[in-house]
């Protein structure tokens, strides 16, 4: 059965709902970053807008349905009399009834399967959800349930009402502040392909972070859980808390918040630290000075390298020694951006150097510019043979599979050296 609670149309409701809100206070401010594609949000209006639409159809369906079996008992009713005089006409129209009820009643069935998954998937997205319109849509969304008799989805309504109880909650704050500050800029940082990173307007971005209204970019620096719980307090405007929030992860990105206070109120410190991090491999600090060591003679090495088969050195083009710069940029042994520090460092390392035989030439920053196109450029050197096929559609293949190459031989070399001194590359360089 459907208990019909209100007459008032979703859109009567949304604007009363806006009316309640003065969103003056956001007029003056201005954002100029990126909207970041931070997934814990972005699936939201799909999600909300089927899951209402399929709760609609079985109201709308549990109505016809209850309706016509209303008709039908009235009509018994006054007809019982003289039902041996049914013509033939009327016993066709009651069979078409018949099969009507029949489709509207599988249709019921595919739309209560359907609600129930989609109800599910709801669950999940809206826990990380803190904005002004997910408040809503969980208030609108409990209040069309409450009109559908299905054992399954009132169970599920009511772990969506115990959840709305616990949203703000600090387990419920914390692992959401972990998806959105340290989960999310992670994966952005891996699917970044070279586009515009606006290194250029962070200072900028920051100001207007902090000309947020309510605070809130101050709340952050000082505890990102209890940032959280003020974003959905003051009913912060869903367009609104994504321009935030991206700017947040632009600066967490960019390696900008060192200065965060703590991390919720038992100052989780894991979870600073792993956002604080994020994009970093702690691991070859402590041994930056063995590690340079070891990667001076390996390029001393490769430098007079010759591979069985081919003649002369291996390094055969200054531009093959981009690979090499490419890797000493990842292990932030030098300016991961600055081919003159590159070209300094071979010139000083080769100063004075007696080497007999064939030695591959010096590059110039020109080399390394013109090679460090993408997809070079966009990902770390020891990642680029696992790169997939679309992404080097614009690649000349013998130049991959030399860059590649070169790699590997440089690895092998610097891993021989590792192991004379008993070290485990392998623990360095790991992520």
């Amino acid at each position: 059965m459907v208990r019909v609670l209100s007459d008032v149309s979703d859109e009567e409701m949304e604007q009363a709902r806006r009316e309640i809100y003065d969103d003056k206070i956001y007029d003056d401010w201005q954002y100029s970053g990126p909207v970041l594609p931070i997934e814990q949000l972005t699936r939201f209006s799909d999600c909300t807008m089927m899951l209402e639409g399929v709760i609609n159809n079985i109201i709308r369906l549990r109505n016809t349905l209850s309706e016509g079996a209303s008709d039908k008992s009235s009509s018994a009713s006054d007809n019982s009399s003289s039902a041996s005089d049914k013509t033939s006409s009327e016993a066709e129209n009651s069979s078409l009834d018949k099969e009507t009820e029949t489709m509207l009643r599988e249709e019921l069935s595919d739309c209560l399967s359907e609600a129930r998954e989609r109800l599910s998937s709801f669950l999940e997205i809206q826990r990380s959800d803190y904005s002004r319109e997910m408040t809503q849509a969980r208030n609108r969304i409990l209040h069309k349930l409450e009109q559908i008799d299905d054992e399954e989805l009132q169970r599920l309504r009511a772990v969506l009402l115990t959840e709305m109880g616990f949203i703000t909650s600090s387990a419920y704050r914390e692992r959401a502040a972990y998806s959105f500050f340290v989960e999310a800029p992670n994966a952005i940082k891996k699917k970044q392909t070279g586009t515009y990173d606006y290194k250029d307007q962070l200072d900028a971005i920051e100001q207007q972070l902090h000309a947020f209204p309510h605070n809130l970019y101050p709340t952050f620096k000082a505890d990102p859980v209890d940032f959280l719980r003020q974003v959905f307090y003051k009913r912060v405007p869903r367009k609104k808390m994504l321009q935030l929030l991206s700017g947040i992860v632009l600066m967490i990105m960019n390696g900008r918040v060192n200065d965060v206070k703590q991390w919720g109120k038992h100052g989780d410190e894991e979870s600073l630290i792993a956002m604080k991090t994020v994009g970093k491999k702690p691991a070859i600090g402590e041994h930056k000075k063995e590690l340079m060591a070891l990667v001076k003679k390996a390029v001393l090495k490769i430098a007079v390298y010759q591979k069985r088969g081919y003649y002369g050195v291996f390094l055969s083009k200054q531009a093959y020694w981009y690979p090499i710069f490419r890797l000493m940029g990842d292990w932030e042994l030098l300016p991961p951006n600055s081919p003159q520090s590159f070209c300094t460092f071979l010139e000083e390392l080769f100063e004075g150097k007696k080497i007999s035989g064939p030695k591959a030439r010096l590059c110039g920053r020109d080399d390394l510019r013109q090679a460090g196109i993408a997809p070079f450029s966009n990902h770390e050197a020891l990642k680029w043979k696992d790169l997939e096929q679309e992404e080097l559609i614009n690649t000349q293949e013998a130049k991959f599979n030399r860059y590649c190459e070169i790699v590997d031989i440089f690895m092998k070399i610097l891993g021989e050296e590792a192991f004379k001194k008993g070290i485990m590359l392998d623990d360095w360089l790991k992520e």
